[in-house]
């Protein structure tokens, strides 16, 4: 993870996308939806074309005042073409958490910044325990389009940050193919049954292969809960009977889905 994420994370108060343009140029004003209004505007070159490109986010107004309502928030990636006008090459209404998606702390919405050939996207919230995730994309000439290539997420105990910190970092040969378009920054719990196959079986922190492994391990007969698949790993759940919880990630080699 970044180290200036990192140094965010800590020192993080209530900011909203404090980069956010107060004006935009009247060639994006085309490109906002009806019943909408800017969240967010950045620009630079996303596809490597030496050319001035831009992302453009979208809320709608008065959304402060519907609690309860997750309204979207669409990105629009603009890419600049060979007659000098933007074009949308890409929208998605799931990248960006919705306004009260970052619980007390409130908006999770921490920024989008533009380099060269890609774009990152960052979150913030929580209450006592706080949260926060980056996600940065990058351009495929061969695919024409962004993909996911990195995954950073954060969690800590306000309280006592340095104790409790615990931070995964998802690399782009475990997140698999995911085109910006098919991105879901809050995906569902999927919930799936597991059972560990493998004699011995231990958890990791982040799923990387030649990573070191945790102490604590399951053993074959275990069931556990799958939270979310990789290529490699699944992250899950494993309750021990006595109402202690363990979480971590496990080989998907390890282990054997239950119909």
């Amino acid at each position: 993870m970044p180290k200036t994420f990192l140094f965010a994370i800590l020192t993080a108060t209530c900011l909203t996308a404090s980069a956010q343009n107060d004006s935009i140029p009247a060639e994006i004003s085309p490109f906002i939806l009806p019943g909408y209004e800017q969240l967010d505007y950045k620009t630079g070159d996303l596809n490597g074309d030496k050319k001035l490109d831009a992302i453009l986010i979208l809320k709608q107004p008065g959304e402060d005042s519907l609690y309860g309502e997750e309204t979207p928030r669409p990105m629009q990636l603009l890419i600049r073409q060979t007659d000098g006008k933007l074009k949308q090459v890409a929208r998605n209404d799931n990248a960006i958490m919705c306004r009260h998606c970052g619980g007390v702390f409130g908006d999770p919405y921490e920024g989008t910044q533009i380099f060269d050939k890609g774009f990152s996207v960052s979150f913030y919230g929580g209450s006592s325990w706080r949260w926060a995730y980056y996600y940065e994309f990058r351009w495929n000439a061969v695919k024409k389009s962004w993909y996911l290539f990195k995954e950073s997420q954060s969690s800590f105990q306000s309280g006592d940050p340095e104790a409790t910190m615990k931070n995964i970092e998802i690399e782009a040969s475990e997140l698999g193919e995911v085109a910006i378009d098919k991105f879901n920054s809050d995906p569902a719990y999927e919930g799936s049954k597991w059972k560990v196959k493998a004699v011995k079986s231990f958890f990791y922190d982040n799923p990387k292969q030649g990573s070191k492994p945790r102490k604590g391990y399951l053993i074959k007969g275990n069931q556990v809960t799958g939270i979310r698949q990789l290529k490699n790993f699944i992250e899950v759940s494993f309750d021990n009977g006595k109402g202690v919880s363990t979480s971590g990630f496990i080989l998907k080699k390890d282990l054997l889905k239950l119909q």
